[in-house]
């Protein structure tokens, strides 16, 4: 795996990893290693505010895919409807030691999200609209350096008791973080896509992304 540094998780933080002390943050204690732009970016997730409604854990992230990287599963809350179905998801920021000519950076940001929707939401606009919304909720990454596909399944089930059938939605997408001279804000990305995941499952949210 590659060098990952866990989020505190204090025990007042009912089970949400990430979530901070009412004094602040816990210290985290650098390991060897870790360069000073891969060490600010973890900062700036641990100290980046949460999103009500969302629950975050910290995930491996493969050697394979770059020398370091920060991984943070997410999922949304349904709502006080039972039934109805959760967001779900993660992200990860990639560093690279050396620049890499596909990212154009040393950076990248992978992200899939798991997000449903209604029966009568299955038709073909259904990917670009997600797509719009997602573009949004970015905001400042180049938009030729998003790459991605939107995926929509309808699962229909057969037996003595079949379900209804249950429409769903999956994102896979990448896309290049801007750096500034203060380094990469992965904790913004994180709260970017956080913010997508909780506004597929709240219109009027979803409405303010357009």
């Amino acid at each position: 795996m590659a060098d990952i540094v866990a989020f505190p998780t204090p025990a007042s933080d009912g089970g949400r990893a990430g979530m901070s002390r009412a004094d602040g943050p816990a210290a985290l204690e650098r390991p060897h290693g870790v360069p000073d732009a891969v060490w600010r970016a973890v900062e700036s997730v641990r100290d980046m505010p949460r999103l009500d409604g969302v629950r975050y854990r910290e995930i491996p992230v493969s050697s394979s895919l770059a020398d370091f990287g920060i991984g943070v599963e997410l999922s949304c809350e349904a709502g006080p409807d039972p039934a109805q179905d959760a967001a779900s998801g993660w992200i990860m920021t990639l560093y690279s030691a050396r620049p890499r000519s596909d990212w154009r950076s040393r950076w990248r940001c992978v992200a899939f999200a798991r997000l449903p929707l209604d029966g009568g939401a299955n038709d073909c606009l259904t990917p670009a609209m997600y797509w719009d919304d997602m573009m949004d909720t970015l905001g400042a990454a180049d938009p030729d350096d998003v790459k991605g596909t939107v995926t929509v399944a309808r699962n229909t089930s057969f037996g003595e008791a079949p379900d209804e059938p249950h429409v769903g939605c999956e994102m896979r997408v990448s896309w290049t973080p801007t750096e500034t001279p203060g380094g990469v804000d992965a904790g913004g990305q994180v709260m970017a896509w956080a913010r997508f995941l909780r506004a597929s499952l709240r219109d009027d949210e979803r409405e303010t992304l357009g």
